[in-house]
């Protein structure tokens, strides 16, 4: 399109509905903005190069990571996903501590000012948990940092690398999580 006055003139009907593309071009029409010079113009559609660009690499990063993470921890991504469980791995000093890794700040806050501690870190990103209501987020952190733990214990001393373990632990907690919104 490069410029709105060119609007009027081009087919959208590839990437847009009829009604968008009608609404498209009558704001372009009726729009008071004023006319962009061909090296804004440039510097436009550079911008937006870059931006296209930025998605894709995002894109391949995220396939990347979910391909390593499927042979490096394969029974911890069936459990918490791909991107919590390299959140995980990546912040791991000991697995004792899953439940809260990424709030260690807050803990050492409550600890300080002797109030309540964190109920969970990174794993609060996990869809479990998020699903929970906010009264059960607690109970399905935990549940979920026991299984973990174990799950991390079968990708490291496993035989070999299927993520049986995983799903089933993921089963089970979905299974706990509808027990605990009917309780509400």
């Amino acid at each position: 399109m490069r410029n709105r006055i060119n609007a009027s003139k081009l087919d959208f009907s590839e990437i847009l509905a009829d009604e968008v593309e009608a609404e498209l071009k009558v704001a372009a029409l009726i729009s008071k903005g004023v006319e962009s010079s061909d090296l804004e113009l440039v510097h436009i559609r550079e911008l937006c190069d870059k931006v296209l660009s930025f998605a894709e690499d995002r894109a391949q990063i995220y396939d990347n990571l979910k391909f390593r993470m499927n042979n490096v921890a394969p029974n911890l991504t069936a459990l918490a996903g791909e991107i919590v469980g390299a959140r995980l791995i990546s912040r791991a000093a000991t697995w004792g501590t899953v439940q809260i890794l990424g709030a260690e700040k807050a803990l050492s806050r409550a600890l300080k000012t002797k109030h309540a501690t964190p109920k969970h870190g990174i794993i609060y990103h996990a869809s479990l948990v998020s699903q929970a209501s906010p009264k059960h987020k607690g109970k399905m952190s935990r549940s979920l940092a026991a299984k973990i733990a174990l799950a991390i214990k079968c990708d490291a001393f496993g035989d070999g690398q299927n993520n049986t373990f995983g799903l089933e632990s993921r089963a089970k907690l979905e299974a706990r999580l509808e027990i605990l919104k009917q309780r509400i």
